[in-house]
């Protein structure tokens, strides 16, 4: 294995989730098969996370308020 290979593969947690401080891609191509993945030391993945949650959630309660009500 090469040295830029063990220092790309540092940046791979358990080999499947990226998180590279240093790089600016919010995706980046998936290290085994095809499609891409999040950086996840990209705060904007946080967020959009965060905001998946929250949407859930919203969504979760007015439901039970809709049920109940």
């Amino acid at each position: 294995m090469s040295d830029m290979d063990k220092s790309e593969a540092a940046h791979w947690i358990w080999g499947i989730i990226y998180y590279n401080p240093d790089d600016p891609k919010f995706f980046v191509p998936k290290r085994f098969g095809l499609g891409y993945t999040f950086n996840f030391a990209d705060r904007r993945t946080w967020i959009l996370f965060a905001a998946i949650a929250a949407i859930a959630i919203v969504i979760k309660v007015m439901k039970h308020k809709a049920v109940k009500g």
